[in-house]
């Protein structure tokens, strides 16, 4: 018969003191399994390896109007659908209708801080956000913090205009080493918004992320929106076939990622009035892959022939035991006619993201 390990005085006073801080190294990783992985958009999940885990950091940093806030909102959204709290940290005090134009987000439950008389200092900013994230009632809250950039030091705010802001990485550091322990605990995830400044040291990089090092250390997933080279712009119109503008396509590069490796490069497709185009990353990967054959300005949907059922459901009249015709039906000229046709049956870009998904 086995005996129990007798626990030796000095960490029954540890314990005594300080609480179950002590646990084994595999305790630790059958917990980490246990936190859930909250996704973006199906394209940049597949970049970052999954998703981001619950329980972690992450930052968007880029040029202005570049599409950060709307995919702040859309992971917002996609936590709504889980029922997560979430907080918006209005910094910049511009939160525009635009901003809330995401499918499926609803402002209605989500809890803006926004002062309404007086500029709120950065300090107040983060104190009532740390305050909200640490009670119960926020458990798995999602907090965006929209911007970093824009969060104005108490001693700034209080003085005539300088150019310095060296107050403020010092802030966040304290806020980021008191934030780091608690959201492991309360399963939330933190969203931290940053631009772009010139780096006048006279060497490195000539664009530097605002806020400090310790914002980028304390990171668990950074994404930049940036070009690769001449030929990739960081941001490009997104154009239909008639030549409207309808969007536009954010190339973003994952400098680190919670769930996989670093380095990678994905597009998304911000629609205006909509937010990230679920259905078309689906389309663009489904061509990359193979998964919808593309001969010029023709698609066909030759997957269609494995779901003859589905085919009989959306097209009635449809021999689907003639090939032939099975092919034709699903055969679309154009890339709008195909996204058309996608948008219309959901359970088709099911079908065909659970496809991506297993093959990468």
């Amino acid at each position: 018969m086995a005996t129990k390990t007798k626990t030796p005085d000095y960490l029954k006073k540890i314990i005594k003191d300080y609480g179950e801080i002590i646990r084994s190294g595999t305790d630790v990783l059958e917990e980490k399994k246990n936190y859930k992985i909250i996704s973006v958009s199906p394209a940049i999940d597949i970049a970052l390896g999954g998703g981001i885990r619950e329980g972690s950091w992450l930052t968007l940093t880029g040029d202005p109007k570049s599409g950060k806030t709307t995919t702040a909102m859309q992971i917002a959204a996609n936590c709504q659908k889980e029922g997560r709290p979430i907080i918006y940290l209005d910094a910049e005090g511009r939160l525009k209708d635009m901003n809330f134009e995401v499918a499926d987000l609803d402002p209605a439950k989500m809890e803006v801080i926004a002062p309404e008389d007086k500029p709120l200092p950065a300090e107040d900013f983060l104190d009532v956000a740390y305050k909200m994230l640490s009670h119960p009632d926020y458990y798995g809250a999602v907090l965006i913090i929209d911007s970093i950039s824009s969060l104005i030091p108490k001693k700034e705010l209080d003085s005539d205009f300088s150019p310095g802001r060296a107050g403020l990485p010092k802030i966040l550091s304290i806020f980021t080493k008191k934030i780091g322990q608690l959201l492991p605990s309360q399963h939330g995830l933190v969203i931290a918004i940053t631009h772009y400044i010139a780096n006048t040291a006279g060497f490195g990089k000539a664009k530097l992320a605002d806020g400090g090092n310790k914002i980028q250390y304390q990171a668990d997933t950074r994404m930049e929106i940036a070009g690769g080279g001449e030929k990739v712009s960081a941001v490009s119109p997104w154009l239909n076939s008639s030549g409207d503008r309808i969007g536009q396509v954010v190339n973003w590069r994952i400098i680190c990622s919670s769930m996989g490796a670093p380095g990678g490069q994905v597009q998304s497709h911000l629609r205006y009035g909509h937010g990230i185009d679920k259905t078309q990353e689906i389309l663009m990967l489904s061509c990359d892959l193979g998964l919808i054959d593309k001969a010029g300005a023709w698609f066909t949907c030759s997957f269609m022939n494995m779901f003859k059922d589905l085919a009989k459901e959306i097209n009635p009249d449809l021999d689907v035991e003639d090939e032939e015709a099975l092919a034709k039906a699903f055969k679309f000229q154009g890339q709008d006619k195909l996204y058309n046709f996608l948008n219309s049956n959901p359970n088709i870009v099911d079908i065909l993201e659970a496809s991506v998904k297993s093959m990468l």
